[in-house]
């Protein structure tokens, strides 16, 4: 009982110690910083401005409300990178119950942020039940705790990328190894002033951690804040080998490569050069959930894992400019889904390559020029209707023609009256075909009414389906395709 007394004080002390402390070194610690502006005096100029102030304008990072500066070279302490963790990564899942830190009482500061990024696998304690909030981190926690949190793992082998990828490898602490192979893989590691210099165990600066946070919450596409010649990348020919596919037209050339798995791949990225100049390298990223069962199209994750289809270049709008179309097929959300395209734009002024993800679900495509203006169009079906009304190989499906105009992918079905048309009457022959011999016909009938809605004759394809349909399911068979054909924006409520 005594040791227990006596373990306890100690444990007080520590925590009075560790807040006194704080307060001391870092004024205002133990009240969450105020936000200062977007724009600090300090940075003006400096290597890591742009990334320092989106992350600001995004309330990720702030500054000192005292003077309104960021001091960009002062270290960072480890319940300061907590906060700027849960701010970066508000929507991060909960992997893990919460755990009680000695040294952190509920009434600091940074409690919360603490208790999360733990809970969300970011971070861990220092030392059993220590956490050490003011404890400076160094360079290779930053870059653990962002793997670990992200759940990256190295695609290749972790000696081999390390040691083509830092000349001081050898100074990684062993635990940290196959984290920071896979932040270097996914060009999460800035290393300024010497790119290959990785300096792992000195304690990482303001400026250093918000690169970091930027590289890791950058969108696929997204033009980098952080200059291009500090962020570390693992040269090409490490690791397992690659299969490039490629497609070359005019001044424009893509190459898309992956690690072979059998028909699919991983890691797969995608490169596009310009009149000799490399403008885009980057990860292509796949959602893992279909979005056909996904009504919010909220992805839980994207992995650079699929099958590649095709490699394209082709001018899709009629602008004189091509555009890089790239056609995979995700592998991890179920059978008979799911298919996209990544379509990839010349901003001209700007001077790089963005894309959009389009979702075909368990359908393709083909390109036409119906009107031989050569303004291509995409050719599809509306995958939706599968399974809706019957078993997958008796569905049918509506038609659907899609445009790329200007980096957006448009639905333009109505402009196509005759292609309708021509649809829906061979989807009524078929219908008429089997009823004759009594087979599954409800998946018919919807694609033939989403056709009617289309061509603005839904009254008449009522008429016509209310004549044919006299089944004893006929009333819970209407209704499920009225509400159907509201669901999926064919008609209005």
């Amino acid at each position: 009982m005594v040791r227990s007394h006596k373990r306890q004080a100690i444990i007080s002390l520590v925590v009075a110690l560790g807040i006194i402390i704080g307060n001391l070194v870092f004024p205002g610690l133990n009240v969450a910083p105020a936000l200062a502006e977007a724009k600090f005096q300090d940075v003006k100029n400096h290597w890591a401005q742009a990334c320092i102030e989106e992350l600001a304008d995004k309330k990720i990072i702030s500054g000192y409300y005292e003077d309104g500066t960021f001091r960009p070279n002062r270290p960072v302490s480890r319940a300061e990178f907590a906060a700027m963790l849960r701010r970066a990564f508000p929507d991060a899942k909960i992997v893990r119950n919460p755990v009680t830190f000695a040294d952190i009482p509920t009434n600091y500061w940074g409690f919360k942020a603490i208790r999360e990024t733990y809970q969300t696998g970011f971070l861990s304690g220092y030392s059993g039940s220590i956490f050490n909030p003011t404890l400076n981190i160094p360079r290779w926690q930053v870059l653990v705790a962002l793997s670990s949190g992200l759940k990256y793992t190295p695609a290749g082998s972790t000696a081999e990328i390390l040691n083509a990828t830092f000349e001081d490898a050898r100074e990684i602490p062993e635990l940290a190894r196959n984290a920071i192979a896979a932040a270097a893989e996914k060009r999460l590691v800035v290393n300024y002033p010497a790119v290959k210099q990785l300096e792992p165990t000195r304690n990482a600066t303001r400026a250093e951690v918000a690169t970091f946070l930027c590289q890791a919450i950058a969108k696929p596409g997204q033009t980098a804040l952080v200059p291009a010649q500090y962020i570390a990348q693992v040269p090409p020919d490490v690791g397992p080998p690659r299969t490039t596919e490629t497609s070359e037209s005019g001044k424009v050339r893509a190459e898309v490569s992956f690690v072979k798995e059998g028909e699919n791949g991983k890691n797969i990225r995608i490169k596009i050069i310009r009149n000799g100049q490399s403008l885009l390298e980057e990860p292509v990223l796949i959602p893992t959930r279909s979005l056909v069962d996904n009504p919010d199209k909220k992805t839980s994750e994207q992995v650079s894992q699929g099958r590649l289809l095709s490699l394209r270049i082709r001018d899709l709008d009629g602008d004189k400019e091509p555009e890089v179309l790239a056609d995979l097929v995700s592998i991890n959300s179920g059978i008979r889904c799911c298919n996209y395209s990544f379509i990839y734009r010349y901003d001209s002024v700007a001077k790089k390559y963005t894309h959009i993800k389009h979702f075909w679900g368990n359908v393709s495509y083909e390109i036409v020029d119906f009107y031989r203006n050569e303004i291509l169009e995409f050719k599809s079906q509306d995958g939706r209707f599968a399974e809706a009304f019957t078993n997958y190989a008796d569905s049918r499906l509506p038609l659907q023609i899609w445009h790329y105009r200007q980096g957006k992918m448009e639905d333009v079905t109505k402009q196509y009256p005759v292609e309708v048309y021509t649809n829906g009457a061979e989807l009524w022959l078929e219908s008429r075909k089997r009823s004759s011999e009594d087979t599954e016909v409800k998946g018919v009938f919807a694609a033939f009414m989403a056709s009617k809605y289309i061509m603005g004759q839904e009254a008449e394809g009522w008429r016509l389906l209310e004549g044919v349909y006299q089944k004893s399911d006929r009333t819970q068979f209407f209704g499920k395709l009225r509400e159907f054909l509201v669901n999926t924006g064919y008609a209005s409520k």
